[in-house]
């Protein structure tokens, strides 16, 4: 499966995640708008559901905000679905934008590839391979390692709670 996704280079973020869930979960969990804004964003901020609109097919758009809980400070995106392959396989693009909608960076390509491994004690287990960028200079690429992995790190505790149900 690592062959369908796009080259890594020294601009590119790479992360793995072993998820206690099946694949269709995890798929819905990054398209379904009731389960992404359980987990979506870093760590002190929240995407309420009333900031997130997509349209999620492929060449569907969506737009999301992330709202800082203890600032009010608010950060803005948004993208285009490329690919959709449930439930093992997404593609989406993402760029920073202002309030109004302009864009305020470059567009960056996510690819999401869900793996299913074997049942660990008669439980579903994923490995989630996530790949985003390009990044322009070591700074930003591990800002935003830091924030996926702090939203990765809530998608897990999401699916513990529900049971890794989709």
């Amino acid at each position: 499966m690592d062959d369908e996704l796009p080259d890594d280079g020294v601009d590119f973020l790479h992360m793995v995640r072993d998820l206690p869930s099946a694949p269709a979960a995890i798929y819905s969990a990054w398209l379904d708008l009731s389960r992404i804004t359980s987990w979506w964003g870093a760590e002190g901020f929240v995407v309420p559901p009333d900031r997130i609109v997509a349209n999620a097919h492929e060449g569907g758009n969506y737009q999301a905000c992330m709202v800082h809980t203890a600032t009010g400070d608010e950060m803005w995106w948004a993208g285009e679905y490329r690919v959709l392959e449930p439930p093992h396989r997404l593609e989406v693009t993402m760029q920073w934008r202002q309030a109004d909608g302009t864009p305020a960076g470059p567009v960056r390509l996510i690819t999401v590839a869900l793996q299913p491994l074997p049942d660990l004690d008669g439980e579903a287990l994923t490995r989630m391979t996530f790949r985003a960028g390009p990044f322009v200079g070591d700074r930003e690429l591990r800002a935003h390692e830091t924030g996926w992995g702090e939203s990765f790190s809530r998608l897990a505790g999401y699916l513990a709670r529900h049971g890794g149900r989709s």
